[in-house]
């Protein structure tokens, strides 16, 4: 078997291309309004706040996150409050995360985790069915 390699690509409309055909196949994803995630994804590209798995130049995962501050961050997983940048921020809210395979969730994250080995990070699950969205955050010790 092939070895799971992770990069980041260019904000190119090929690369977006790509990075839109493979999210679009993962719920819940596949069900959301398409100029909305085009314009989360663009954005992700742009600030490369992305990661993607590859096996044999296939993408197979993709981790998408915006920079925010803590307290941005806190108030959106509770509810309380939208998702906003803070380019100088002390924290991370992934907010698109699609894998081929529950095998490359763990790889994916730690590998994401070592762009950002400052930040605090937060984000939220949605599922397909009729469950809540989970909630989680990796606080930054000391912060």
């Amino acid at each position: 078997m092939s070895k799971l390699l992770f990069t980041r690509v260019p904000s190119n409309p090929v690369s977006l291309g790509l990075v839109c055909n493979f999210i679009a196949h993962h719920p819940p994803f596949d069900g959301y309004e398409f100029g909305q995630m085009v314009k989360s994804l663009r954005y992700q590209l742009e600030q490369q706040t992305h990661l993607i798995g590859s096996i044999d130049d296939a993408i197979v995962a993709y981790v998408g996150w915006i920079v925010t501050s803590r307290e941005i961050a806190e108030a959106w997983v509770a509810n309380r409050g939208p998702l906003n940048s803070d380019p100088e921020g002390t924290a991370i809210a992934a907010t698109v995360m699609a894998t081929r395979s529950s095998s490359h969730i763990l790889p994916l994250i730690k590998e994401a985790k070592l762009l950002n080995l400052d930040k605090s990070v937060y984000w939220k699950r949605d599922f397909i069915d009729a469950r809540g969205a989970m909630k989680r955050a990796v606080r930054k010790r000391g912060a």
